[in-house]
């Protein structure tokens, strides 16, 4: 059966009301991440600091910490960028895992009607390594488009950035960055479907991303249109935030809030959205609630059935 995309959206908006618990990996993604993360920097930095952390006790004030900080910092600068390089991969396995795991229990929802959390195991088991290596591939080719601003960051002195001789520097260094987000924007649509290709199909890294950018030359109009809806959801998340921040003043109390969203609604219904379209148009089986169904749908499904 083919839907248009206006069935792929509200289909999948009715998968996702009936499998909330896909949020599952995407919150144990964020609890685990984050609490490695910081007890990592933690015995770094009392690695780093050493004996100096009595110091900080007569640190009084910023300027003070400041001075005891710098020494340290530039003793230790391979050390630091080492440990940076090892918590970027540490958090780049756990995502891994878990973007598999709640990939594979998306495309169990959009085959099946339900999804559960033993799939999120068993596609996490299977994909996290070729996951971990296409995530880290696609965050290279998206730094890759820092050779935009470089020309401009070299030829602008950026203590004198206001003032008129640097006008033409900083005009070169705005346009580098407005062409590092059209190269974003079309790396983003091109590999919009990687990561699904790859647990829906069990494909390596590279195989995964070739398959995206056929995928998006044989189905342009639908990728964008749901790129485009997935933005506005988005667009709807910070007006949202905006409005929750002239009501509530506590920062910690807001930012709990809008990363509740984030995890439990935007993560897990854009993975069921472009799951759906990809596992529509490579023609895979799709569930259609019979009561919610449009007749012409059930007649689909009665003929993919014969």
């Amino acid at each position: 059966m083919v839907e248009d995309i206006s069935k792929i959206i509200s289909n999948g908006f009715g998968t996702y009301t009936k499998n909330l618990n896909i949020c599952v990996p995407f919150v144990l993604d964020f609890i685990l991440s984050f609490s490695l993360a910081m007890i990592m920097i933690v015995l770094a930095f009392a690695f780093i600091m050493g004996s100096s952390i009595s110091d900080l006790e007569n640190a009084k004030t910023p300027e003070a910490i400041a001075a005891l900080f710098y020494p340290l910092i530039s003793q230790h600068i391979m050390e630091i960028a080492l440990l940076a390089i090892i918590i970027l991969l540490v958090v780049f396995f756990i995502q891994a895992y878990f973007l598999s795991g709640a990939i594979g229990m998306a495309i169990q929802a959009n085959e099946s009607g339900r999804s559960s959390l033993q799939m999120m195991k068993d596609a996490g088991k299977k994909n996290f390594v070729n996951m971990f290596f296409a995530q880290l591939l696609f965050g290279l080719l998206s730094l890759a488009g820092i050779v935009f601003i470089v020309p401009g960051a070299m030829r602008t002195d950026f203590s004198q950035i206001l003032t008129s001789e640097n006008t033409g520097n900083v005009a070169l260094l705005f346009g580098g960055f407005f062409l590092w987000i059209i190269y974003l924007v079309i790396l983003g649509l091109l590999l919009a479907v990687f990561s699904y290709a790859l647990v829906a199909d069990n494909l390596g890294p590279l195989e995964s991303m070739g398959k995206s950018v056929s995928f998006f030359k044989q189905n342009k109009i639908d990728v964008i249109l749901l790129f485009l809806t997935v933005f506005f959801i988005g667009i709807v998340f910070v007006i949202f935030d905006a409005i929750i921040g002239s009501i509530i003043v506590n920062n910690f109390l807001r930012e709990s809030i809008n990363q509740f969203i984030s995890l439990v609604i935007i993560q897990p219904l854009t993975t069921i959205l472009f799951v759906r379209l990809y596992m529509d148009k490579t023609n895979k089986k799709l569930f259609v609630d019979d009561l919610l169904a449009h007749p012409n749908d059930l007649v689909d499904i009665g003929k993919n059935n014969i």
